[in-house]
């Protein structure tokens, strides 16, 4: 049987694996489902409906699979769906899907949010992601794989990190960051190779060489256009350069520099009925001033 804290909470209608383990004042909601070898620390929420694979733990103050943030979410009956191996650190939350990006959010294998990082509705984080400490992920945004952002970053929804991308602590991200990049500042703006990143997850030196080349392409000669047609009409690539090449054709066919914003389905008047007593800011209710 799981190892319940005499003063946490399950609801009936959860369904936890035989050795999970929920501390202190945790409390798991009704629709949520923990896989086997979870670890709950003390004052852990986890609502759902949500599906949560095995090994994942979660530190104290984590709120997890709670409402999206959203005024265009009707209530619906949304999902967060975490892989396996994940670490939520202290205060972590993260948000579930939207009835009109989808409806859920998803979390794969072996990622590491360090403490107060928020993940927004609809997002999308793959595998082995390093998220740092207090780190603000907005709604519908895509993290790929092997993916680290600094401390104290904000991702504008919609925006896609791209595989083995480095983003610096602090860094306004509001476009698409492609793929084995470092990208930083504010505004931020792409600074070289992530070299040791891709050393660590096992590109060889000729990949990582090849990553260079056309990073001098792209990035530092000043004809990007062309360089990018030049560089689709080579064949033989390295799966690596051509996932590069494709993810930034994606971003120009995207708006505002995020391609996930270009797929958007929601619309202005999908917001209902929240603006409809406004006038201006001035409350309708009040006399007006003698």
């Amino acid at each position: 049987m799981p190892q319940i804290a005499p003063n946490a909470y399950i609801d009936p209608k959860a369904r936890l694996a035989d050795d999970v383990r929920v501390g202190p004042n945790s409390c798991v909601g009704p629709d949520v489902v923990v896989g086997p070898g979870c670890r709950l620390e003390n004052n852990v929420t986890l609502q759902g409906p949500a599906v949560i694979g095995p090994e994942n733990e979660f530190y104290p103050n984590c709120v997890i699979g709670g409402d999206p943030q959203d005024l265009k979410y009707k209530g619906g009956p949304t999902e967060l769906v975490i892989g396996s191996k994940n670490i939520f650190r202290e205060c972590v939350t993260v948000n579930r899907g939207t009835e009109l990006g989808g409806g859920k959010t998803s979390i794969g294998d072996g990622n590491l949010f360090m403490a107060g990082v928020h993940v927004g509705h609809d997002s999308i984080i793959e595998d082995h992601v390093i998220v740092a400490n207090n780190v603000l992920i907005g709604g519908h945004v895509k993290l790929e794989r092997c993916a680290v952002i600094g401390g104290g970053a904000a991702i504008h929804h919609f925006a896609t990190i791209g595989r083995n991308a480095m983003v610096g602590g602090l860094t306004r991200v509001v476009a698409d960051v492609p793929p084995y990049m470092i990208f930083e500042g504010n505004p931020g703006s792409i600074r070289g190779v992530n070299t040791k990143g891709l050393a660590r997850n096992g590109f060889t030196e000729e990949q990582i060489e090849a990553v260079k080349q056309v990073y001098k392409k792209l990035f530092r000669a000043g004809n990007f256009t062309g360089a990018l047609d030049e560089l689709i009409q080579l064949n033989g690539q390295d799966p690596v350069i051509r996932y590069l090449i494709e993810f930034m054709q994606h971003s120009l066919e995207g708006k505002y520099g995020r391609y996930r914003e270009s797929i958007r389905h929601d619309k202005p008047e999908d917001l209902g009925d929240f603006y409809k007593d406004k006038d201006n800011g001035k409350d309708k209710d009040k006399d007006p001033p003698k």
